[in-house]
């Protein structure tokens, strides 16, 4: 399942990119590392890592996601490599803490070019750990009809300007491009339909039975605050891959909308992905 930018929709339509109306994030100053980050991981320590990664050219993101995904696990690997940490396996533990702190403005980045501008503290593992500020950001998603009770991964974009989608078949993914859940706009969640192996499926993930979603049936986010906000279905519709999906991303009401995206159709094993694209839209309940 493969979504490109929410200006052009998510199926390829027009020649857009996402990136042109995205600005990276400056990269960290004086960031504090006081833990061990790897795959699965969020915080301000994981958003720190990311922009200083972003600033030397290792991690092809237009910003931060605060989120320890497959794509910083690799560019970490890359970066790992380029200054002698072995093995380069993309986990950031004590010889990546040690190494980093060494690194001051002009080190080389990923291409040669002498334009890194980050500079780090390291600390001993025994400090406290960072907590991520608390920014209404969603944490789980409870749909009720569906039995699903579901964390939620924050999500970008993939270095080719397609929206990343969840690291497992079982999290529930927030499109950090767009509107958090209840405020005003179009919160986007994707999630995926199944886990396929050799072109068959061999468990079902997280929108599994999304389609068994009605108008009228109700779903709920919980923030990083500890709030519920409540959205009820308003419409549920297939999109073939090649359609005019700018509904999906955008509103004009003034409302709050929470709008989750899956695969359905048929399996293509050349493409891997499917032939069509459910999405349930949802309002938030006043």
């Amino acid at each position: 399942m493969r979504f490109v930018s929410p200006l052009v929709g998510i199926f390829a339509v027009g020649g857009i990119a996402f990136a042109q109306g995205v600005s990276a994030a400056p990269p960290a100053t004086n960031s504090v590392f006081t833990r061990n980050l790897g795959v699965g991981t969020r915080g301000a320590d994981v958003s720190a890592l990311q922009q200083f990664l972003i600033a030397g050219g290792y991690l092809k993101a237009a910003t931060a996601t605060a989120y320890f995904g497959s794509l910083t696990a690799a560019a970490l690997g890359v970066w790992q490599a380029s200054v002698g940490v072995s093995p380069a396996t993309g986990y950031f533990g004590p010889l990546s803490r040690g190494k980093m702190s060494t690194v001051q403005p002009g080190s080389a980045n990923a291409s040669g070019a002498e334009n890194i501008s980050a500079t780090v503290t390291v600390v001993g593992t025994t400090s406290p750990s960072l907590a991520a500020s608390k920014n209404d950001s969603p944490v789980r998603l409870m749909i009720p009809e569906l039995n699903i009770d579901a964390r939620f991964q924050d999500t970008g974009l993939a270095a080719d300007g397609t929206m990343e989608v969840p690291s497992t078949i079982y999290d529930a993914g927030w499109f950090t491009g767009s509107a958090r859940p209840g405020e005003k706009g179009v919160a986007i969640v994707t999630g995926h339909v199944a886990q396929i192996r050799g072109g068959v499926v061999t468990k079902p993930g997280v929108f599994s039975n999304l389609y068994q979603l009605h108008a009228g049936d109700t779903l709920s986010v919980l923030n990083d605050r500890g709030e519920t906000i409540q959205f009820v279905v308003r419409e549920v519709r297939s999109y073939d891959p090649t359609a005019d999906a700018t509904a999906v991303f955008s509103a004009t009401d003034g409302g709050a909308h929470l709008n989750l995206i899956t695969c359905e159709g048929t399996w293509v094993p050349s493409e891997k992905s499917y032939t069509e694209r459910l999405v349930v839209f949802t309002d938030a309940v006043q």
